[in-house]
Protein backbone atom coordinates (compact mmCIF):
# COMPACT_ATOMS: atom_id res chain seq x y z
CA UNK A 1 0.00 0.00 0.00
CA UNK A 2 0.89 3.49 -0.67
CA UNK A 3 1.17 6.18 2.21
CA UNK A 4 -2.51 7.66 1.22
CA UNK A 5 -3.49 4.44 0.80
CA UNK A 6 -2.41 3.38 4.12
CA UNK A 7 -3.75 6.44 6.13
CA UNK A 8 -7.23 5.67 4.57
CA UNK A 9 -6.58 2.27 5.77
CA UNK A 10 -5.99 3.71 9.30
CA UNK A 11 -8.97 5.92 9.25
CA UNK A 12 -11.53 2.77 7.95
CA UNK A 13 -10.02 0.74 10.80
CA UNK A 14 -10.95 3.51 13.43
CA UNK A 15 -14.22 3.32 12.36
CA UNK A 16 -17.26 1.45 15.09
CA UNK A 17 -17.48 -2.19 13.66
CA UNK A 18 -21.06 -1.68 12.42
CA UNK A 19 -20.30 1.18 9.92
CA UNK A 20 -21.31 0.72 7.19
CA UNK A 21 -20.96 3.26 3.76
CA UNK A 22 -23.62 3.40 0.90
CA UNK A 23 -21.51 3.18 -2.39
CA UNK A 24 -24.09 3.86 -4.61
CA UNK A 25 -24.97 1.17 -7.49
CA UNK A 26 -22.55 -0.84 -5.64
CA UNK A 27 -24.67 -1.14 -2.26
CA UNK A 28 -23.92 -1.01 1.42
CA UNK A 29 -20.23 -1.88 2.17
CA UNK A 30 -19.34 -3.23 5.37
CA UNK A 31 -15.92 -1.16 7.42
CA UNK A 32 -14.90 -5.31 6.98
CA UNK A 33 -15.77 -5.14 3.43
CA UNK A 34 -14.29 -1.13 3.05
CA UNK A 35 -10.99 -2.13 4.24
CA UNK A 36 -10.41 -5.41 2.12
CA UNK A 37 -11.45 -3.12 -1.07
CA UNK A 38 -8.87 -0.70 -0.16
CA UNK A 39 -5.98 -2.84 0.61
CA UNK A 40 -6.50 -4.68 -2.44
CA UNK A 41 -6.93 -1.33 -4.41
CA UNK A 42 -9.89 -2.61 -6.44
CA UNK A 43 -12.18 -0.87 -8.01
CA UNK A 44 -14.37 0.17 -5.26
CA UNK A 45 -10.96 0.32 -3.08
CA UNK A 46 -9.82 3.25 -5.48
CA UNK A 47 -13.38 5.11 -5.30
CA UNK A 48 -12.79 5.17 -1.19
CA UNK A 49 -9.49 6.17 -1.56
CA UNK A 50 -10.49 9.27 -4.27
CA UNK A 51 -13.31 10.18 -2.00
CA UNK A 52 -10.97 10.81 1.07
CA UNK A 53 -8.52 12.87 -0.96
CA UNK A 54 -10.97 14.99 -2.19
CA UNK A 55 -12.12 15.63 1.47
CA UNK A 56 -8.50 16.08 2.57
CA UNK A 57 -7.65 18.36 -0.16
CA UNK A 58 -11.25 20.15 0.45
CA UNK A 59 -10.03 20.66 3.81
CA UNK A 60 -6.78 21.48 3.08
CA UNK A 61 -8.09 24.17 0.68
CA UNK A 62 -10.28 25.71 3.48
CA UNK A 63 -12.97 24.65 0.94
CA UNK A 64 -14.83 22.80 3.02
CA UNK A 65 -14.65 25.31 6.21
CA UNK A 66 -16.61 28.15 3.59
CA UNK A 67 -19.23 25.38 2.89
CA UNK A 68 -19.71 25.12 6.49
CA UNK A 69 -19.53 28.89 6.95
CA UNK A 70 -22.64 29.39 4.90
Amino acid sequence: MNGFQELVYARLQSLPKDFVISAGDFGDITKDEALRHVKENDEIGQIIIEIDRQFFEALKSGELYACLDQ
